[in-house]
């Protein structure tokens, strides 16, 4: 495990520096803050204090956003840099290589993310006047601290799969970048082109439905799927073959 964190302290400061000078790393970080952590809990005040899952549905959903480009940089970039030879050459296993990559992007995506959260609570209370003080719910946090890593997880898992095959840091953003727009886009419009009667039904389900089973199962639905991919990742993180290539 220690050799695992090894990797992931190394990954973090690689994101960190990546961004250039103290400056430029703030101005990288601060439009992402100023639109999630600001703009959107003022603008949609209303509704993130009368309807509090939608809070927590953006900020579940802000890790699509954030893992794809850098998980794409977790091999290709080393590729790049022709740096990858010297990290195959280490005595970290192929296991500790590949979770400590995909664990650093994982916590540099949901970083940003609770900051957000933090953010816009903060900001929502600050400018409450005569309101009364606002406060997540405990479904609202289940969302977004177990429902960020969830999903930071899946995207990040994707994201250096991909990068493991891919020729260039761009290809390998590509990639990502569709399978991000597959997942915001195209499962709102699969719904969409569903039978009125389908949509129907499934709307007098959901009304009906049990929030906290559905949510604890589709917890546990992407958790396996997680899992699986990881799996996955490790089995074909082959040294050897990396180095031939």
């Amino acid at each position: 495990m220690n050799d695992t964190w090894i990797i992931v302290r190394k990954e973090l400061k690689e994101i960190w520096r990546a961004r250039g000078s103290l400056r430029s790393r703030l101005l990288s970080f601060l439009p992402i803050l100023l639109v999630f952590g600001i703009y959107l809990p003022l603008q949609q005040r209303e509704a993130w204090t009368e309807v509090p899952a939608v809070s927590g549905i953006w900020f579940m959903m802000l890790p699509l956003f954030l893992a794809g480009g850098t998980a794409a940089d977790s091999f290709a970039g080393e590729r790049e840099r022709h740096t990858l030879e010297t990290l195959l050459a280490t005595r970290l296993s192929d296991r500790d290589i590949f979770v400590g990559k995909v664990l650093a992007t994982v916590l540099y995506c949901v970083g940003i993310t609770w900051s957000c959260a933090l953010l816009g609570w903060t900001a929502l209370n600050v400018t409450k006047g005569a309101s009364p003080s606002f406060m997540y719910s405990a479904p609202v946090l289940a969302l977004i601290t177990l429902g960020s890593t969830l999903v930071s997880l899946l995207m990040t898992a994707v994201g250096v799969l991909v990068s493991l095959r891919a020729a260039s840091v761009r290809s390998a953003a590509q990639v990502s970048s569709m399978v991000t727009l597959v997942l915001f886009i195209g499962l709102p419009v699969l719904l969409q082109a569903l039978p009125s009667s389908v949509r129907e039904a499934v709307g007098v389900a959901l009304a009906g439905a049990n929030w906290g089973v559905l949510g604890s199962v589709a917890a546990l639905v992407v958790l396996l799927i997680d899992v699986a991919l990881l799996m996955v990742g490790v089995a074909r993180f082959q040294r050897a073959r990396l180095v031939l290539e």
